[in-house]
């Protein structure tokens, strides 16, 4: 899975590791965090991450399918 950092472009190759990950991971180009939400290797969302600890969602809900 690749996404693109939104603080400065470059490419970042996730391994299947980040399938199912709801969290921060940082851009090691520029230090950027990003939170992305993944779920059976799609990506939900990716927007600037936060350094604050927040607590992990029950993430059952988000990946059930129809």
């Amino acid at each position: 899975m690749k996404i693109n950092c939104i603080s400065c472009g470059h490419t970042l190759s996730l391994d299947e590791a980040y399938d199912d990950f709801d969290g921060l991971v940082k851009c090691y180009v520029c230090g950027g965090l990003l939170e992305i939400k993944t779920c059976q290797g799609k990506i939900y969302s990716v927007t600037m991450g936060r350094r604050q600890e927040r607590q992990q969602p029950d993430r059952s809900a988000m990946c059930q399918t129809a």
